[in-house]
């Protein structure tokens, strides 16, 4: 009976430490996940504004030609329908 109660105990004081590191890792991935956000938001601040405008205009340039190439393709199954 005492080696069941010593066997007890044992897995008690066990598990009570797995849960306290399961809730610790938890709070360390919580304040991690934090500062990679806030790392993130300071950055997006500091970024110029010119960049931003560069990334605005290739993409806005990519999207101009791909709507010509559509057009392209539009205007020739409306040829070959007629």
């Amino acid at each position: 009976m005492i080696i069941f109660t010593i066997l007890g105990i044992i897995l008690s004081i066990f598990f009570l430490i797995v849960i306290l590191i399961t809730i610790i890792e938890g709070r360390i991935k919580g304040k991690q996940n934090q500062k990679i956000i806030w790392n993130m938001e300071k950055v997006e601040t500091a970024n110029i504004k010119g960049r931003r405008d560069k990334v605005v205009t290739r993409t806005g340039g990519l999207a101009h030609d791909r709507n010509i190439s559509y057009s392209e393709i539009q205007k020739q199954n409306v040829r070959k329908t007629q």
